[in-house]
């Protein structure tokens, strides 16, 4: 199955070959919630993921577990919004809010183990950016432009850091290292256990979205708002040097560039699916689509491909 939450407020399990519904299930029927911003997370047999309803005056999101197979609610868990993707750590489960509180609940029955909060206003209601994890602890960006490192089992503070920018991407996680951009066009290497700078490069534009690693190489989407255009950039993990950029007028819509066999694989508002040599950046691929395209998933064989408008495109590649 392919599952995707819709902007309408459900959330759907497809049939992977067909598109046929599976399940599906209408969170609005929960109170007034209606969006998925966040990745769901699997865990055996269930299928998490958070939900939100923005700043809306009266909101309310819910961290739901549902049988993915069935679609039957093991639990859900209520609270101001859940906007972020959900996240492990062996029995519990973690995730950030528009309020910037971070919430860890335990696995088998969605009861609150800890919470934290930056106590940052929003006044713009900006979405906060998905945390990650390792085994130990958990690494978040704040609204108030901190990096935390909590530790997972009691949400205590090891360490924060603030950086000479604000944070404009998720943070990643690979080899012990944090990676993240900031407002300022520049990437940061941090040291997980410490929130020391390891590096840090300067790039042509501001970082968005969320960064994706693979191998040495990590990927970043760069937002040039005065040129209305955008950039796929691929560094090094080490942070010594920029391997290849790609333009897209307007700029990247897919929210992160999806990584699948040697692809590095982005979508715009314009249709545009664009796929290129992950060692390189030649373009091995383009084809159009009707819609602004959002979000990107792959099995096997099949790509999937989500758009704004309301689509989801099966796709052989």
């Amino acid at each position: 199955m392919v599952y995707i939450g819709s902007c309408a407020g459900t959330f759907y399990a497809l049939d992977k070959t067909t598109g046929a519904t599976r399940w599906s299930y209408d969170i609005k029927r929960d109170g007034n919630q209606q969006s998925f911003h966040g990745n769901p997370l699997f865990a055996g047999n269930l299928i998490l993921i958070g939900t939100d309803k923005s700043c809306a005056p009266g909101a309310v999101g819910h961290v739901y577990a549902f049988d993915k197979n069935t679609g039957a609610i093991q639990w859900k868990y209520r609270t101001t919004s859940a906007s972020t993707d959900i996240i492990r750590v062996g029995a519990r489960v973690y995730f950030g809010s528009i309020q910037d509180n971070w919430t860890a609940l335990n696995l088998n029955d969605g009861s609150v183990a800890w919470s934290f909060s930056t106590h940052a206003p929003n006044p713009d209601c900006t979405l906060p950016k998905s945390p990650v994890a390792d085994e130990t602890h958990v690494y978040i960006a704040g609204l108030n432009g901190l990096i935390y490192s909590l530790d997972a089992k009691s949400g205590q503070i090891t360490w924060k850091r603030k950086l000479p920018a604000q944070p404009s991407t998720s943070v990643v996680l690979k080899d012990k290292f944090l990676y993240l951009g900031t407002s300022d066009n520049h990437v940061y290497q941090l040291k997980a256990d410490s929130g020391e700078t390891k590096a840090d490069i300067a790039v042509d534009a501001k970082p968005v979205g969320r960064p994706m690693i693979s191998g040495d190489s990590i990927f970043f989407f760069l937002e040039d708002r005065s040129e209305r255009a955008g950039y796929i950039v691929s560094l090094s993990t080490d942070l010594k040097s920029i391997r290849w950029t790609q333009r897209s007028s307007p700029d990247w819509a897919s929210e992160r560039p999806y990584v699948s066999k040697g692809l590095v694989i982005s979508g715009n508002c314009h249709g545009e699916l664009a796929a290129f040599q992950l060692s390189d950046g030649a373009l091995r691929w383009k084809m159009s689509l009707k819609g602004c395209i959002r979000s990107i998933g792959d099995s096997g064989d099949i790509l999937f491909a989500g758009v704004q408008e309301g689509t989801v495109y099966a796709l052989r590649y």
